[in-house]
């Protein structure tokens, strides 16, 4: 596990307290914890809410969703389904607030700019290109450190972020379109300002960025020749099994942790990328979860080996 000073060791120790049931001692735990990363507060504030909620505190639950909205934070309305609110998702304190957020996010959506993080190698081009897309909540300079390793390798890592905001400094990939017009237009800027090489074009994911990774290397529009999935999932199976039937070539690579709780419906994907005869290899590292294994390196050259051969 990471250190406790830093925010991905406090989420997983979050999550592990949550997982086994022990609300109350994840509620003290965030709370000793969100003081130290205010960057975070969007996020450590809606952890807050839900644990609330499940401990029973329904007024204290609705004090902390004010507090938050009050000092200018919102979320988009899926972060509401959360089956965590149950408890107050009919009292009418609850609806109104949960409306005031939608409200403020509307107000947002328009001012979102596209956004993205380039990483060039020292060597001069035509360059290689990996694009990497953020998992839902994420932004573009998400498991960026994990992705940068391409680019000691003499490729250029173009990190993109989804044009959908969840909440201050999260965003999600919202459909498979949306998310395909983002990664062309940056794409399309990108290679117009630097020599990228037409045939090494790999597009890599975490989570949900995984899923988006597999929907835009299968889509005609997107001249890539393959996908690496880390930690994949994907919401809609039928996007994938269309996209699929649609595909002229695509290879794929995932990367899974046996611990991981989107495993299920990682088998589930790659189901329906075998009944349409996509190509995919696949590691399993049996001692993770939901992330980036610690030797991504030798995962990364293996997956780029196998997309390239």
């Amino acid at each position: 596990m990471s250190k406790p000073e830093d925010f991905t060791g406090v989420t997983q120790e979050m999550f592990r307290l949550y997982r086994e049931g022990q609300y109350a001692q994840a509620l003290e735990f965030v709370e000793s914890r969100a003081i130290a990363f205010p960057e975070q507060l969007a996020r450590t504030t809606f952890w807050r809410v839900c644990l609330l909620s499940l401990c029973g505190r329904k007024e204290a639950a609705l004090n902390a969703l004010e507090q938050g909205l009050d000092a200018g934070l919102w979320w988009h309305e899926t972060q509401f389904r959360d089956s965590d609110l149950d408890p107050i998702r009919d009292l009418p304190a609850f609806k109104r607030l949960a409306a005031r957020s939608q409200e403020r996010w509307d107000e947002i959506l328009p001012q979102v700019k596209p956004e993205r993080t380039v990483l060039l190698p020292a060597d001069t081009g035509p360059y290689p290109l990996l694009i990497s897309l953020h998992g839902y909540g994420g932004n573009k300079d998400s498991n960026l450190e994990d992705w940068s390793i391409a680019c000691r390798k003499g490729w250029m890592v173009m990190s993109t972020q989804s044009r959908w905001p969840l909440y201050p400094g999260a965003n999600f990939w919202k459909a498979a379109e949306s998310g395909i017009e983002d990664i062309l237009l940056h794409l399309g800027e990108v290679q117009r300002n630097y020599r990228i090489d037409p045939e090494r074009i790999v597009i890599g994911g975490f989570s949900q960025g995984s899923g988006m990774a597999i929907l835009a290397a299968l889509s005609p529009k997107v001249p890539a020749c393959g996908f690496i999935g880390v930690g994949t999932w994907w919401g809609d199976l039928d996007a994938i099994d269309s996209a699929a039937k649609k595909a002229k070539a695509s290879r794929g690579y995932f990367i899974e942790g046996l611990k991981d709780h989107t495993l299920e419906r990682t088998r589930e994907i790659q189901a329906v990328l075998k009944e349409n005869q996509i190509a995919f290899e696949e590691e399993i590292h049996p001692d993770i979860g939901h992330e980036f294994p610690s030797d991504f390196e030798k995962s990364l050259e293996r997956a780029l080996g196998f997309l390239l051969s």
